[in-house]
């Protein structure tokens, strides 16, 4: 059989007969290389029909690579014959676990691997897909692609067998040269889906020396250019080979993969300029409707010159011989990369959608445009970004599960000047995430790819943060533009030996931030994170008083203090209230201190579901008195709530509604705390839906119900949809409140009654004013009001609040209003039997003062025999 290789000549250089003596060694090396070829040709063919969304990866794609390598080396480039037996077994591997076969225990071992427990996690609430579905050949093709890489380093320690007691076959037979080069083989293939960073770091020392037994040669394998020729390479190969027309009719592949493969399609073999830039061009254009095509193969293009620069900065640095490509031809803009790609019927100007002034956008989206003024909101943020990473840490069993905490702490600054830390004991981050996924707006870690990259097994052991939209850090700019974050990463990151990071900001978003080494006392001592801003007093007092609600005593208490010691220590108290408002029932402590005042325990660890009503609804800032439980099915205590009362403040607060600890919402018409359902999909973190069943919720009425709090005609009303087999006080005859039964024996030795909606207030038209009519109004005995009470949105602007809106409760359970003359009408036929009715409205309803009332009114009249 022709061996397609022999026309490259970076492959005859290295390992074709050169008569220098050494050709035995070398052949040895041909003939494995020859046979490793041989063996992984037969393992990838089944690629195509395993994954037809891939363009062609099979062994046309790896004999390919040498060509490519040829291309952006040179002819001149320095590679022995080690090193073209290392190169072409990364070439053969970096792909090959693409396919089921290369993993012994096909798809139930990828079913049992961390990153597809993590996909199904992340991406289907747990929920294994149906075996054969599409959502199933998705998830195997989303995990192959994470997998295959770290697959490619087993790969040749991997054998084959046709029965339990057969032979056993290795890619690689040779096992002299499986044993001696197989680990580098396999980390330079997986090493193509590192970053450049990493590559370097990994391989710029690391060179293996020949082994005996191809002695006298004396050949040394540099692993770096090893691996950043493999990188650029398989980047590089861009062209029809990839993509032919007829596979592409055959497989027709959809949405971005149609794109990969058209615009492969049209493209021809890269070569180098002489220059030194590689040229990727088309002979064929590109139509309207290919526009998507022409802008991914300029994408990709484009990429191909990022590697290509970083390769060659890695190998500058490293003292190596650079590779003759430097760059991609024509990638500085669309009409440059048109005139080698061309289009035909249509203009490849960019007009995508672009932010011109990124900088003010995320200011102000992640800032006041969002949050509003409140300078709480930047302070939760930091708290639920604490409570998230020593979360994700307890989940990982990194620490056990009532460990690690966070700490807020104010200390002085310059004079003015404060320096506010938010220091968490979880997790970290590493060198990537701190300056990629941190400061990538809208980006959230928790939500992507790069979770499972960066902490395997953290999706699939339930990890459910509260952080949801990538955009919370940028709200620390609304405290001040002088900003550091320091990091220590529980455990190394792949490729990093540093664990400890500070980025810093001194001009808010306005300037590049700076990564550094953390000066000594600020290093961090064990995993975690401290976010410090440094702000000015004015800013320190607003935030610390944002939990007052306008009441009467507000003032009071603020001007109790008669010294800066005095201020100091109040607002260190109030800074504690603040950070407990926020995080009412989180599962991790919370401490504060201010000015190296007294250290407070402002949380500890799910004390919300001990400490009593009062601690509860102060912590929450709640006017009322009882609360009582909330359970779901299983009996876990999802709320404490009571019925909203009369308050002194302004503007009260309802209870709050929090996600794992996290205040995510408010309950209008309640007082106390309920956990959430699930996260808002609101950014200001304002909605959100209540847990519970209906059932669980008819179980806390009735424990209401049953409470020693009495419950006025407002707290009947609300409780009733949820209880309305209850016979509940909420009818009103003269100046009774009476249940719908006792009304039924006062209508009984009557035969004319009169049925009012509602309560009858002061309207515009009496011939008093409200006061006097609220004094000294007298209803009939005759008139009956029953209650109005059902969801609307009525704006009153004294609480600047909506009242009874279709959001409060009981409405947000989805209850239906009871319909009160309906059920009067059924009650009056059991007691009189048939009735006439008559809407009139002109009839008294009472008298003030002598004066008579009259309202519109629905009279009924017992039916005569």
């Amino acid at each position: 059989m022709s061996n397609p290789l022999e026309n490259v000549p970076l492959w005859r250089t290295a390992l074709a007969p050169q008569g220098d003596g050494l050709d035995m060694p070398r052949e040895m090396l041909r003939q494995s290389f020859l046979s490793f070829r041989g063996r992984v040709a037969d393992l990838v063919a089944t690629l195509g029909s395993e994954l037809p969304g891939l363009t062609v990866h099979d062994i046309t794609h790896l004999d390919a690579l040498w060509r490519i390598a040829q291309e952006i080396a040179g002819s001149e480039y320095p590679l022995n014959p080690a090193e073209a037996y290392v190169l072409g077994g990364a070439f053969l591997l970096h792909d090959a676990a693409h396919v089921l076969a290369a993993y012994p225990g096909r798809l139930s071992e990828i079913k049992q691997s961390v990153h597809w427990q993590d996909f199904v996690a992340q991406r289907s609430q747990g929920l294994e897909p149906v075996a054969g579905s599409e959502a199933e050949k998705s998830a195997i093709f989303q995990v192959l692609r994470h997998l295959h890489a770290e697959q490619a380093q087993r790969l040749p320690g991997i054998y084959w067998q046709v029965d339990a007691q057969g032979d056993r076959f290795y890619l690689i037979e040779n096992q002299a040269l499986r044993e001696y080069y197989s680990d580098s083989i396999g980390e330079i293939a997986a090493s193509h889906h590192w970053s450049p960073d990493k590559v370097a770091a990994t391989f710029a020392g690391r060179r293996v020396s020949c082994p005996s037994f191809l002695a006298p040669a004396a050949w040394e394998v540099d692993s770096l250019k090893i691996a950043l020729l493999l990188r650029t390479a398989d980047a590089a190969h861009m062209d029809a080979a990839r993509a032919p027309w007829f596979l592409f009719a055959l497989r027709k592949p959809q949405g971005i993969s149609a794109d990969h493969w058209r615009f492969q399609a049209k493209m021809g073999q890269a070569t180098r300029t002489a220059a030194g830039e590689l040229r990727l061009a088309s002979g064929a254009s590109f139509a309207p409707n290919e526009r998507a095509a022409w802008w991914l193969a300029l994408d990709t293009a484009r990429m191909v010159d990022r590697e290509l620069r970083s390769a060659n900065a890695i190998l500058r640095e490293e003292n190596r011989t650079l590779f003759a490509a430097g760059n991609v031809l024509g990638v500085e803009s669309a009409d440059a990369f048109a005139r080698h790609v061309p289009v035909r019927g249509w203009e490849p100007v960019d007009v995508s959608p672009r932010i011109g002034d990124a900088t003010r956008l995320i200011a102000s989206l992640g800032g006041a445009a969002l949050y509003g003024e409140s300078y709480a909101a930047p302070l939760r943020e930091l708290l639920q970004n604490g409570l998230d990473a020593v979360a994700a840490l307890r989940a990982l069993n990194g620490v056990g599960p009532r460990e690690g905490e966070i700490h807020v702490n104010v200390r002085a600054a310059e004079p003015g000047m404060w320096w506010l830390d938010v220091t968490d004991t979880g997790i970290g981050m590493s060198r990537h995430v701190l300056t990629n996924v941190l400061l990538d707006f809208g980006a959230s870690l928790w939500a992507s790819d790069t979770m499972r990259q960066e902490l395997p097994g953290l999706a699939k052991a339930g990890f459910k943060p509260v952080g949801k939209f990538g955009i919370g850090f940028f709200s620390i700019f609304m405290l001040g533009d002088e900003v550091r974050v320091t990091t220590r990463r529980f455990e190394p990151a792949n490729g990093e030996s540093m664990v400890n990071w500070q980025l810093r900001f001194d001009e808010g978003l306005a300037s590049r931030p700076a990564l550094v080494r953390p000066d000594r006392d600020e290093t961090l001592a064990r995993s975690g994170t401290r976010v410090s801003v440094k702000l000015p007093n004015a800013k320190l007092t607003a935030l610390v008083n944002a939990n007052n609600k306008n009441g009467p005593f507000d003032a009071l208490f603020q001007v109790t203090a008669e010294s800066p010691k005095d201020l100091e220590g109040r607002r260190g108290i109030q800074l504690a209230w603040l950070v407990a408002s926020l995080c009412p029932t989180s599962t991790i402590r919370i401490t504060t201190c201010l000015d190296d005042q007294q250290t407070y325990i402002a949380i500890n660890a799910d004390d919300w579901k001990k400490i009593d009503d009062k601690e509860l609804l102060g912590r929450v800032n709640c006017a009322g008195g009882a609360v009582y439980a909330l359970n779901d099915g299983s009996g876990e205590l999802i709320g404490r709530l009571g019925m909203k009362g009369a308050s002194l403040q302004l503007h009260p607060t309802p209870a709050s509604l929090v996600y794992e600890g996290v205040v995510c919402g408010h309950l209008d018409g309640l007082t106390g705390v309920a956990c959430a359902r699930e996260n808002n999909n609101d950014a200001r973190r304002a909605k959100a839906k209540p847990a519970g069943s209906l059932d669980d919720w008819k179980l806390w009425a009735e424990r209401v119900v049953a409470g020693t709090t009495p419950l006025d005609m407002d707290h009947r009303l609300h409780l009733h949809p949820l209880l309305p087999e209850k016979d509940f006080d909420v009818w009103i005859v003269g100046a009774e409140e009476l249940p719908l039964a006792r009304v039924m024996e006062l209508v009984k030795t009557k035969d004319e009654v009169s049925l009012h909606d509602g309560t009858v207030s002061h309207d515009s038209s009496d011939d008093m004013g409200s006061d006097r009519f609220n004094h000294s109004f007298a209803p009939k005995k005759d008139v009956i009001c029953y209650p109005s009470f059902a969801p609307r949105d009525s704006w009153w602007p004294l609480s600047e609040a909506y009242l009874n809106s279709g959001e409060a409760f009981p409405w947000f359970l989805g209850v239906p209003p009871i319909d009160y003359q309906a059920r009067f009408e059924t009650a009056l036929i059991a007691t009189w039997g048939a009735f006439e009715k008559e809407d009139s409205k002109d009839v008294p309803v009472g008298e003030v003062d002598g004066s008579e009332i009259i309202r519109w009114v629905t009279q009924y009249r017992r039916a005569k025999d």
